[in-house]
């Protein structure tokens, strides 16, 4: 039932709440009604189940025995849930109706006159609600906590009728008996309202795992940096979003910017996921030495030609004629270090920066390496990003490589040597491994019963912005309710 809240309330300590978060999540109005019809469907299904207790007692001169009390009819009326304060909501049913039979017996003796009789009754109970508040919370594991309090109860007037035995009997304990029972079920009431929410809810959320594999050697955390709040359009909670390497989870030496704010309120949820996600990535692979390369003739493909030294079309041989007559029949081996950390910007477009110092080498038939030249490189890859099944996509659209000479022990190297080492082998080569990152994708939290519909992606200063509709699937079997799918699991 609370799947859309727990959705909205996922992941972050108390402790890191003075941070930027790296994810927003912006449940609307719309969103929470969602909850509310999954919310009232379950009540009713609760209800149907009630147990109601034998009522027993006594009153001037009679026993008597109410059994088999059982529901007939019920109706909830009107629910609803909203902003109660900055950090919890209120769920409210009003125009409730109860319809109820039973069997009843009893036993009179006054002096010598003595009446058993037995019957059936049914009772009416209408227009009652019902008003609970949901405190929204984490805990010290970074998983969002639930807490129901203040359900009060009411109702208007109590209709019943007792079939059989004497009226001026029934007199003397109907009321006692049906009070009695009216206040069993304002207490069952709120015992189903709290048990959707302190135990259906937070059995979920106790399970919910707040760090994610992403790839084989990193995770993305995605616990709460604060309590969820409740503003007049959202309910609104802030996810750490942080990539950590795996083995030793040191985070990076930086925080989130700031999120621009969202206006709309049109669309049931709001997702912002900012740069800062994709450059703690970013950070990880460059701290463990995961940005390097090296090109070499076995692992450029059907270009590896384009490397050798000596060729009758078209190598690197024939544009550096020092290198052809040193190092004849030859291959060349280009290896490149990345001198600070690739850098994700978001704005009008996404773009991925990342440089290098690129040494290149020749290695002779003897496989022995020679240091040829060091090219400094600046690569620049235009994304167009793309939302599939919770999962945040790239398409690479352009790639360009910047390359000049910084040392050089085989003399001056001709410009059009270095513009095809960058239109003919680095391009060639780093395109087609970036799109292979972008195609991979990166996990978003998703929900087992719940789908993005029609979703909308926007591209804002330092964020990615997804506004989406909410549809709710009910399905069998035991839910997961938060899943989170990396390259390994599609």
């Amino acid at each position: 039932m609370w799947r859309l809240v727990i959705f909205s309330l996922f992941i972050f300590s108390k402790g890191l709440s003075a941070r930027n978060p790296g994810i927003r999540l912006q449940i609307t109005q719309k969103g929470i009604d969602i909850v509310n019809t999954v919310a009232a469907d379950l009540v009713s299904n609760n209800v149907k189940t009630m147990k109601i207790t034998t009522q027993t007692g006594s009153d001037i001169n009679v026993n008597y025995e109410l059994t088999n009390v059982k529901i007939t009819r019920f109706q909830l009326g009107k629910s609803s849930i909203s902003r109660y304060s900055g950090n919890s909501l209120r769920w409210t049913a009003e125009g409730m109706n109860l319809d109820i039979d039973g069997l009843f017996q009893y036993k009179y003796s006054r002096f010598f006159e003595k009446y058993l009789d037995k019957g059936s009754f049914t009772v009416n109970f209408s227009t009652m609600s019902f008003k609970i508040i949901i405190q929204l919370g984490t805990d010290s594991s970074g998983r969002p906590n639930l807490k129901a309090s203040q359900c009060v109860p009411s109702s208007g007037p109590i209709k019943y009728v007792f079939h059989g035995g004497k009226d001026w009997i029934i007199k003397l304990f109907a009321e006692k008996a049906i009070r009695a029972i009216h206040l069993q079920i304002e207490k069952n009431f709120c015992g189903i309202f709290k048990g959707l929410v302190e135990k259906n809810a937070q059995s979920i959320i106790s399970n919910v795992k707040v760090q994610i594999p992403v790839g084989n050697s990193m995770i993305v955390d995605y616990r709460l940096i604060s309590s969820p709040s409740v503003s007049t359009n959202y309910l609104e909670v802030y996810l750490k979003g942080s990539v950590l390497w795996r083995y030793s989870q040191s985070e990076a030496p930086y925080s989130a910017p700031s999120f621009p704010y969202n206006y709309h309120t049109t669309k049931m949820a709001y997702v912002a996921v900012s740069d800062y996600v994709f450059n703690t990535m970013l950070y990880q692979a460059y701290r463990h030495n995961m940005v390097g390369m090296n090109i070499t003739s076995t692992n450029i493909g059907f270009r590896r030609s384009m490397l050798n030294t000596t060729c009758s079309e078209n190598c690197i041989g024939r544009l550096i004629p020092q290198i052809a007559k040193s190092f004849p029949n030859c291959s060349v081996e280009l290896h490149m270090q990345s001198t600070q950390q690739p850098v994700t910007n978001i704005g009008s477009s996404v773009s991925v920066t990342a440089e290098w110092n690129i040494s290149v080498y020749v290695r002779e038939l003897d496989n022995s390496l020679h240091y040829l030249f060091r090219v400094s490189a600046v690569g620049v890859s235009k994304v167009t990003p793309r939302l599939n099944n919770g999962m945040i996509y790239g398409q690479l659209s352009k790639t360009e490589v910047q390359t000049n000479i910084t040392d050089s022990v085989i003399g001056a190297i001709d410009e059009k040597a270095l513009q095809f080492l960058e239109d003919d082998i680095m391009t060639p080569y780093l395109a087609p491994m970036v799109s292979a990152l972008c195609k991979r994708g990166f996990p978003l939290p998703i929900m087992d019963n719940f789908q993005f519909v029609q979703p909308e992606l926007k591209l804002k200063k330092n964020a990615i912005l997804i506004e989406t509709n909410l549809k709710y699937i009910p399905r069998s079997g035991k839910s997961t309710v938060l899943r989170f799918l990396s390259k390994e699991d599609i």
